[in-house]
């Protein structure tokens, strides 16, 4: 048999691809509740990169040793286009090419742990799920303080959980995990905020470790307006940053960045067959996701960047005000957000419409770049339809 063949064992197998490549296209035409942007440009120009193994094993911006299959000069390009929209120092920034954001956060968290020994970590019960496996992966003990009605972090009950566990664990640092776009609402917690409230709290600016988890709308709100968005960048006091690739950035495959300051970074020395720091999570590491990564931010650039954020505000307002034209309530957590909460549909219309759901009876659309106005108004007219002789119209909404 030569090399390409089907598998005679399983002469069937290309078909059941077929099938497996139209479900999923039949299932794309229905994504409206979750975050992934979908407007993904012509990528032939990375694409005779598929048959390459590439590896970017170890620290990202030490090449070292005799292995060559990686794309840590593009992963390096990633990361610096990262910090400088999150107004990380110059010169003292470090980050690396995750496999989400997940990973940032426990490479986060690992790395305040060695920085602050004995911290607690706090965080919102908006706050991603992976938070509190993270902490426990770590050893870690955490803390969840009570969001508002719209997701963002109670920072009265912050501060006051802050000193009481400094009280009881003699002076003790904080760890801080502020969620900028919670997973159901979009809301955002103010780092600046946090900041304050530690220091309230007597928490020394050394004994601090705020980590943005932005994953979903990191990107988006550091293309706003310093002055109309909240605090979530390294001058608002922020100490590491996470952002997704497959979210705002279309990458087809989960991935994410991490930037933090290079003097809270701690490596664990060489890989000797390598001769490149020991600094990251994973040993082995996607060098596709830096590439794919590193040719969307410099296809999109700065503007085109702010124009796909824009659209997909516009959208979500458009998505809004349909809504309420059908008396059915929606609102969004802040003005920037992409998500449009609402009351969780009729099942029958969720069979179609597969929505996040929370337990609040709340339901959600993500209008991410690539959604447009066609698809939102199929979803609102199979909701009026759904709703039409079937329930009232809602007058409150649990949020």
């Amino acid at each position: 048999m030569s090399a390409g063949e089907p598998f005679p064992e399983d002469p069937t197998f290309l078909g059941r691809l077929d099938q497996l490549h139209a479900d999923l296209t039949r299932h794309a035409t229905y994504d409206l509740g979750f975050p992934g942007a979908t407007d993904l440009p012509d990528m032939t120009a990375v694409s005779r990169f598929e048959r390459l193994l590439l590896n970017n094993v170890g620290h990202p911006y030490a090449a070292g040793g005799s292995y060559r299959l990686h794309t840590k000069v593009v992963e390096h390009e990633v990361v610096q286009f990262v910090a400088d929209l999150v107004d990380a120092p110059l010169d003292n920034r470090h980050g690396y090419v995750t496999t989400g954001s997940t990973e940032s956060t426990l490479w986060a968290l690992w790395q305040a742990r060695q920085h602050l020994p004995g911290a607690a970590v706090f965080a919102s019960t908006a706050a991603h799920y992976s938070v509190a496996k993270n902490a426990e992966l770590l050893g870690l003990r955490l803390y969840l303080i009570p969001a508002d009605d719209r997701g963002e972090i109670r920072y009265d009950v912050l501060r006051a959980a802050v000193a009481e566990h400094r009280r009881r664990r003699r002076g003790a640092g904080a760890v801080v995990i502020a969620t900028i776009g919670t997973t159901m609402t979009e809301a955002v917690d103010d780092a600046a905020l946090i900041d304050e409230a530690l220091a309230l709290a007597g928490v020394d600016p050394e004994q601090r470790w705020i980590h943005a988890d932005a994953a979903l709308a990191g990107i988006p709100l550091a293309l706003c307006d310093p002055l109309s968005r909240p605090g979530f960048t390294f001058a608002d006091g922020v100490h590491s940053f996470a952002v997704s690739g497959h979210k705002f950035l279309a990458t087809p495959f989960p991935c994410g960045i991490v930037v933090a300051l290079a003097d809270r970074h701690t490596g664990r020395g060489s890989i000797t067959y390598t001769a490149a720091p020991d600094s990251t999570i994973t040993g082995s590491r996607s060098g596709h996701a830096p590439l794919w990564l590193w040719y969307l931010l410099r296809y999109w650039g700065l503007p085109g960047l702010r124009g796909r954020a824009i659209a997909a505000r516009d959208l979500a307002g458009y998505t809004e005000r349909q809504l309420h034209g059908i008396g059915w309530p929606a609102w969004r957590a802040q003005e920037h957000a992409f998500t449009v909460v609402f009351p969780r549909p009729p099942q029958h219309l969720l069979d179609r419409w597969p929505l996040a759901t929370d337990e609040q009876g709340n339901a959600h659309v993500v209008c991410m770049p690539g959604k447009t106005r066609e698809l939102i108004d199929r979803f609102v007219a199979d909701l009026a339809h759904a709703l039409t002789g079937a329930i009232s119209s809602p007058t409150t909404l649990a949020c």
